[in-house]
C-alpha cells in the first residue's frame, strides 16, 4: 500500500495513478476520494473510466490521456462518477514508473458541476448555448490589471442591447460570456451570432475579435455537457487561427477533447461560484431605477456588508471640483446591516475617504495599506472616476485573515450602472459613454429626407384626383395601394370619413355581395369607394357593379336613376390581363377600370422608401401601446435595406409588431425583427448612397419570375421546414395548436376583432371566438419566443388577409396541411408523439388524421386548390 507523502502536496488537486496496460487505479489522494465520494480502498483496483463514469470506448479527453504516451494539459472533459453528479475537470497527465509499473498521472482540478446555475432559466430541448470568447489583438505589452474584465462587462451592457430577456446572458468567465438562445435551431442561431457580433463591432477595442461557440442542447442532453460543448466549438475556433467568427459543435463535442493544450475558454477561472463572483451576481441582479437612486445605493451598500468580514461600508460620488460627497453607508450588524450618516462611520473610514488623490482614484484598483483595516474602490469608466467605495474590515480580518475585496469586474458594472441615474451622469464633468453606438431618428440621419413617391404612383394619383374616372390601382399585396386610394380621396378635398373602403373578401355569397354594393351605391353621393380584391366576387356580382359603373345608372331601381356623383377605385395584386385569363376578374369589369390604372411597385425595387416606411409604421404602433420607442439599431436598418420584404408593407408591419410583442426595449434589434440578410460581423453598414436625378432610367428592369407561389403554398411549405426543424432539434412543440391560434388572430385582425364578421369567416359562432381566446393568448409568449414558428406565424397572416371565404373552414385547411407533412415526416415518430405536435390526445389526433383522409379522398392534403387570391 502506498503512502500519501510519496506524492508531493498539491492543493485542491484530486491526484490517481493509474497503470497503463490495464487503467486500474492504483494509487489515490484524499483529495481525489473527497472528489469521487469513495475511500482509498474503494478506489483501488477499479477501472479509472468506470470511477469517473466515461465509456471505455468513447470519445474522450480521457481515454486519451490514458492511452498517450505524452505529458500535456488537458482541456476540460465531462465526467459523471456514480453517485457524484455531473463535473467539468481539467487538469494535467504524465508518466510516472510507480512500484515497478508504468503509470499515467492524472491532476485533476474541478471546474464546474451540475450544481451551477449558468443561466436562471433552466435550458430546455432546443435551446441553443452560445459561448463568446474575446480575441484580444497581439500587443507587446500586456494588458493593464483588470482591462479585459472592464471590456467583458461593456460587452455584456451590449449584448443585453440585443439578447431579447436579460437573464440569458451569463456573467463575464475570465475573457467569456456564455448566452442561452431558446427555442432556436442552430442555421438561425448562426444568424442570431453574425447579429451580436455585428452590434459589439464598436464596444471592441481595435484589432480585438469575438469569436462564438455554438451547441444544440438535445433531449437528454443536460445545460452542462451543452456549455462544454459550446465551449469547445469556441477553443476549436481560437486553436484554428482561421478568419472563421462562429462555428457550431460538432457531433459529441460535449465529450471530444478541444485539442487545446492549457486552454479551458469558459471553464478557466473555475465555473464555481467563488466569493468575488457572487458579489458580482448579486450586482447584477439589482435594478438601477433612475428615479429611485437612493434605494439601489442602499441595496448595493446592504450586498457589500453581507460580504466575509465587511464590517462597514461607505459610497462618494465625485463632483465637478474634484470634490467627493458621501452618499451612502451602513453599518454591519448582527442580523442585518443598518444605514449610517458619515458621522456615524467608522473614524477609520472617514479619515481614509478623504485622503485619496484624483491621480490614484483614476489609475490604481486598491488605495489603502495591504494588511489594513480600510481599503478604498474607485469607481471608474477606464479614466473617468465617478466616485469609490470605502470598506472597513472586522477585527479577524485586520489580524490577518484576507477579507473580502470586489473584483474589477464588479466595480466596473457597478460604476456603469451608476453611470445612467441622474445624480451620477455629470460625475467628473463629462456625459457617461454609451457602450454600443445606437442609431439615431430617421430625420437626423438622412439628409433632405422626404416622402415615398412610389416610382411616380402618388404622382399620377394627384393627377387622378382632379378627374372623374374609375381608377385601377395595381400591385403585389402590401405595396400600399390603399394609402394610394386615400392620396386620391384627399386631394379631391373630400373628407377623411367621406372614404368607403369594401373589402370583396368578407363576401360569402352572391346575396352578401350584391345588397352590399348596393347599398353603398345608393348612399355614395361625395364619397369614394374603394373596392379591395373585387375579382373574388362572385362573377353575377362583378357583372352587375361593371354594369352600373359604366352606364352610370343604379340597378333595381323604378323609374332608373343616376348613380350619384361618387369616385371609384379598385384595389387589384395583378395585372388586370393576368386577373382575367387566372383570377376569376369579369372582363367587362376589368374594362371598367383598365383607363387609368396606376401601378405600385413592390417595395424592393424602392429600396429608398423601406426606411421611411419602418419608422413610420414603428411610431404608429408604438403610439397604439403608449410605448416609448427610440427606433431601429443601425444593424436592423443594414438588415431592412437587405431584405426582400415579399410581402411588401403588411409584411413590415407584422414584422415590426411581432418585435415589439418580443421586447420592451427601446432600440428594435434584428434579433427582435427575425431578420438577418447583410449584416457581418465587422459592423452594420450604411444607408444606401442617392443616386442621381433620372439614373433608374438606365438601369435594367428586373427580371420578373412568371410564377409567383400564393401564400397558402408558401404557408404549406414553411410549416414542413418548421416541423423538419423541430424534428432534428429533437423537440417536441404543439405546432397544431399554435397554427390554431394563429388562424384565429388573424381572423380577428382582419375583421378588426368584430367577432361576428370573424365568427362568420372562421364558419363557427362568436361564442366559440370567446371561449377559445384565454387558451390563444395564454400560449402567445410561447409561439412569440420560438424562432422555427417565426415564418410560419406570418404567413398565416398573409394568407387570412388574402383569402376569400372558402367551402370549408380555414382552420380545417391549415390542419390538413400540418397532417400531411407529419404523415410524410413523421415515420419513426411514435402517435403520441405526432399527437403532441398537433396539440392534441392522441385519440383526437388519429380521428382528426382519418377525417382528412376521407375528405381529400386521394387529392392532395396541402390546400392548394382553394382559391386564395
Amino acid at each position: 500500500m502506498t503512502d500519501a507523502t510519496q506524492t508531493p502536496p498539491m492543493p485542491g488537486a484530486a491526484v490517481l495513478y493509474v497503470d497503463r496496460g490495464s487503467e486500474l487505479i492504483v494509487y489515490s489522494n484524499p483529495r481525489a476520494q473527497e472528489l469521487l465520494g469513495r475511500t482509498a480502498a474503494g478506489l483501488l483496483g477499479e477501472s479509472c473510466c468506470g470511477v469517473l463514469g466515461v465509456s471505455p470506448d468513447g470519445l474522450s479527453p480521457l481515454t486519451d490521456a490514458l492511452r498517450a504516451g505524452t505529458r500535456a494539459a488537458l482541456s476540460p472533459m465531462y465526467l459523471s462518477p456514480p453517485g457524484q453528479g455531473e463535473m467539468i475537470v481539467g487538469g494535467y497527465r504524465f508518466l510516472q514508473e510507480f512500484e515497478s509499473r508504468d503509470t499515467v498521472v492524472l491532476l485533476l482540478f474541478p471546474l464546474a458541476t451540475g450544481r451551477d446555475p449558468v443561466f436562471a432559466r433552466p435550458l430546455g430541448g432546443g435551446d441553443v448555448v452560445a459561448v463568446l470568447g474575446l480575441d484580444n489583438p497581439a500587443s507587446p505589452t500586456p494588458p493593464a490589471p483588470g482591462a479585459i474584465a472592464r471590456e467583458m462587462v461593456d460587452i455584456r451592457f451590449g449584448l443585453m442591447q440585443i439578447v431579447p430577456a436579460r437573464d440569458d446572458v451569463g456573467l463575464p468567465v475570465g475573457s467569456t460570456i456564455p448566452v442561452a438562445l431558446r427555442d432556436t435551431a442552430i442555421e438561425q442561431a448562426l444568424d442570431i451570432s453574425r447579429a451580436l457580433l455585428s452590434h459589439l463591432a464598436p464596444v471592441l477595442a481595435q484589432g480585438a475579435k469575438i469569436r462564438i461557440g455554438l451547441a444544440h442542447a438535445r433531449e437528454g442532453q443536460t445545460p452542462l455537457a451543452t456549455l462544454l460543448a459550446a465551449n469547445n466549438a469556441l477553443l476549436r475556433l481560437q486553436r484554428s487561427n482561421s478568419g472563421e467568427l462562429i462555428a457550431a459543435a460538432e457531433p459529441n463535442e460535449a465529450l471530444a477533447r478541444a485539442g487545446v493544450d492549457s486552454a479551458e475558454g469558459i471553464f478557466g477561472e473555475g465555473f464555481t461560484r467563488r466569493e468575488p463572483q457572487a458579489y458580482f451576481a448579486g450586482l447584477v441582479g439589482l435594478t438601477a431605477d433612475p428615479q429611485h437612486a437612493d434605494d439601489y445605493l442602499a441595496a448595493v451598500v446592504a450586498l457589500t456588508l453581507g460580504q466575509r468580514g465587511v464590517s462597514a461600508a461607505a459610497i462618494y460620488r465625485r463632483n465637478y471640483d474634484d470634490s467627493y460627497d458621501y452618499v451612502a453607508g451602513g453599518l454591519a450588524g448582527e442580523g442585518r446591516a443598518t444605514a449610517a450618516g458619515e458621522k456615524q462611520l467608522p473614524r477609520g473610514i472617514r479619515q481614509l475617504a478623504h485622503k485619496a488623490t484624483a491621480e490614484q482614484l483614476r489609475t490604481v484598483d486598491r488605495i489603502g495599506a495591504p494588511n489594513g483595516s480600510c481599503a478604498i474602490y474607485p469607481l471608474r469608466l477606464y479614466e473617468r472616476a465617478l466616485g469609490y467605495m470605502v470598506l472597513q474590515y472586522g477585527a479577524a480580518s485586520a489580524a490577518g485573515e484576507a477579507g473580502f475585496a470586489p473584483d474589477a469586474s464588479a466595480l466596473h458594472y457597478l460604476a456603469t450602472e451608476l453611470s445612467t441615474l441622474a445624480d451620477w451622469r455629470r460625475a467628473g464633468g463629462t456625459e457617461a459613454p454609451t457602450q454600443v453606438t445606437v442609431g439615431q431618428t430617421i430625420d437626423d440621419r438622412i439628409d433632405g429626407y422626404v416622402g415615398d413617391n412610389m416610382e411616380g404612383a402618388i404622382d399620377q394619383a394627384v393627377f387622378l384626383s382632379r378627374l372623374d374616372v374609375p381608377v385601377a390601382v395595381i400591385g403585389p399585396r402590401g405595396t400600399g395601394k390603399l394609402y394610394v386610394a386615400k392620396v386620391i380621396h384627399q386631394e379631391s378635398g373630400a373628407a377623411p370619413e367621406q372614404m368607403v373602403v369594401i373589402d370583396c373578401r368578407e363576401f360569402r355569397s352572391r346575396k352578401d355581395a350584391l345588397n352590399r354594393i348596393a347599398r353603398e351605391l345608393e348612399r355614395s353621393a361625395g364619397k369614394t369607394l374603394v373596392f379591395k380584391s373585387p375579382h373574388l366576387m362572385n362573377p353575377d356580382a362583378q357583372l352587375k357593379l361593371a354594369r352600373q359603373i359604366s352606364s352610370r345608372i343604379l340597378a333595381d331601381t323604378s323609374p332608373p336613376r343616376y348613380l350619384p356623383a361618387a369616385r371609384m377605385i379598385a384595389l387589384f395584386p395583378d395585372n388586370l390581363e393576368h386577373l382575367v385569363r387566372y383570377g376569376g376578374l369579369n372582363e367587362r369589369l376589368a374594362s371598367v377600370f383598365a383607363g387609368y390604372p396606376i401601378r405600385v411597385p413592390p417595395i424592393r425595387d424602392r429600396k429608398r422608401a423601406v426606411l421611411r416606411w419602418s419608422h413610420k409604421i414603428l411610431s404608429q404602433e408604438a403610439a397604439r401601446r403608449d410605448r416609448k420607442v427610440s427606433g431601429f439599431t443601425p444593424d436592423a436598418e443594414q438588415a431592412m435595406l437587405q431584405h426582400d420584404w415579399p410581402g411588401n408593407i403588411s409584411e413590415m408591419r407584422q414584422c415590426i409588431v411581432g418585435a415589439l410583442d418580443k421586447t420592451d426595449k427601446e432600440w428594435l434589434t434584428p434579433v427582435d425583427l427575425g431578420i438577418f440578410k447583410g449584416l457581418s460581423p465587422a459592423g452594420p453598414g450604411r444607408v444606401p448612397q442617392k443616386r442621381a436625378f433620372l439614373q433608374f432610367l438606365a438601369e435594367p428592369e428586373p427580371d420578373e419570375s412568371t410564377y409567383a407561389p400564393t401564400a397558402q403554398e408558401e404557408l404549406g411549405v414553411a410549416l414542413g421546414e418548421a416541423l423538419h426543424s423541430l424534428l432534428q432539434q429533437d423537440a417536441i412543440r404543439p405546432l397544431g395548436a399554435w397554427l390554431d391560434d394563429e388562424v384565429i388572430l388573424a381572423a380577428c385582425e382582419r375583421f378588426r376583432d368584430n367577432m361576428r364578421a370573424a365568427a362568420d369567416f372562421l364558419q363557427t359562432r362568436p361564442r366559440n371566438i370567446g371561449r377559445w381566446m384565454p387558451k390563444v393568448l395564454s400560449r402567445d409568449h410561447e409561439r412569440s419566443s420560438s424562432s422555427l414558428w417565426q415564418t410560419p406565424r406570418t404567413l398565416v397572416r398573409r394568407w387570412i388577409l388574402e383569402a376569400a371565404p372558402g367551402a370549408q373552414p380555414p382552420q380545417q385547411l391549415a390542419e390538413a396541411m400540418l397532417l400531411s407533412h407529419i404523415a410524410t415526416q413523421c415515420e419513426g415518430v411514435s402517435v403520441a408523439d405526432r399527437a403532441r405536435i398537433m396539440g392534441v390526445s392522441t385519440p383526437t389526433y388519429l380521428k382528426r388524421l382519418q377525417d382528412i383522409r376521407e375528405q381529400t379522398a386521394g387529392e392532395p392534403v396541402d390546400g392548394s386548390k382553394a382559391a386564395t387570391e
